[in-house]
């Protein structure tokens, strides 16, 4: 493992011995025993390694994960389609950008489900790169990230996937981008999901309702703000709306309701998830959310 913190054990081959290099000792062994942990620069340990190696021919591992990612693939092309009551999921807003984006394009994508769906369905060429902290609770990195990217390659596409979270802790960097004249595209995962924050409002001293707090219309803002600016609501709009965004000179922003039952689903299924899934649909059964439950069942098992 090369400067990885890779957590995974069940991906690893069974009888693998695991040699880990990093530059911070603190790393070494922190997600799983290893054989040898060495302190280092990854380029200057390798190149100090490589001339001690012997190469091997059998790549049987490889060729088996190789088939069962292919497969996988094949399998997800099948459910990447639009919702059946004309809604847009997450994964399929990312297929249709993927299709229409620049052969060589850059994506950067805030953690949660839109770094998934960026990771899952954004078709790499060699080409490509995608950028995502992938670190647990980092929240707003997709533009941020996008900014120092089309500074740096400026004759590049840059394609921000943010959620509606992000974007909303970040407005004063959608003014940085208009005054630098930055042509990034930014694509809004609206989920409604910002609205989990609460607001008490108490009459005469006793608890009266919690008020959920709403989005915004993004490309309003976005349009206020100097950048171009278009809202997606229904499945069939949006091929020729991600069409549009992406031929503007400028920056521009593409504003989509996506479905907020999706699930970001495992390739496969084990006792775990399935159990820990069946306790929450519980759990919101009985505090009243059986409809909510019903309608993530509908969307992605049905």
């Amino acid at each position: 493992m090369l400067g990885a913190d890779f957590a995974w054990r069940q991906f690893y081959p069974g009888k693998a011995k695991i040699v880990q290099i990093d530059i911070d000792p603190t790393h070494l062994g922190r997600r799983h025993p290893v054989t040898k942990g060495v302190v280092g620069d990854v380029k200057a340990t390798l190149e100090a390694l490589l001339p001690k190696l012997n190469e091997r021919s059998d790549s049987s591992f490889r060729t088996a994960y190789l088939g069962r990612y292919a497969k996988y693939k094949e399998a997800e092309k099948e459910k990447i389609v639009a919702g059946r009551d004309g809604s847009i999921p997450g994964s399929y807003l990312t297929r249709v950008i993927s299709q229409h984006a620049a052969k060589d394009a850059l994506f950067t994508a805030d953690d949660g489900t839109p770094a998934a769906w960026a990771y899952r369905h954004i078709e790499a060429n060699g080409q490509r790169r995608i950028f995502a902290s992938l670190l647990h609770g980092t929240m707003a990195n997709g533009m941020p990230s996008s900014i120092g990217l089309q500074k740096s390659q400026p004759d590049r596409q840059v394609v921000c996937l943010a959620g509606d979270g992000g974007i909303s802790m970040l407005f004063g960097d959608l003014m940085t981008i208009v005054q630098q004249e930055l042509p990034i595209k930014i694509a809004v995962f609206d989920n409604g999901k910002l609205g989990f924050v609460e607001i008490e409002q108490k009459a005469e001293g006793m608890l009266d309702t919690f008020t959920k707090l709403k989005n915004p219309n993004f490309a309003e803002v976005a349009r206020a703000m100097g950048l171009w600016g278009r809202t997606v609501c229904k499945a069939d709009q949006l091929e020729g709306a991600v069409k549009l965004w992406l031929s503007q000179p400028g920056p521009a922003l593409l504003h989509v309701h996506v479905n907020p039952m999706q699930l970001v689903m495992p390739p496969f299924m084990t006792v775990e998830p399935a159990v820990g899934m069946a306790l929450y649909s519980a759990r919101a059964v009985l505090h009243g959310r059986g409809d909510d439950v019903w309608e993530m069942v509908k969307e992605n098992f049905l």
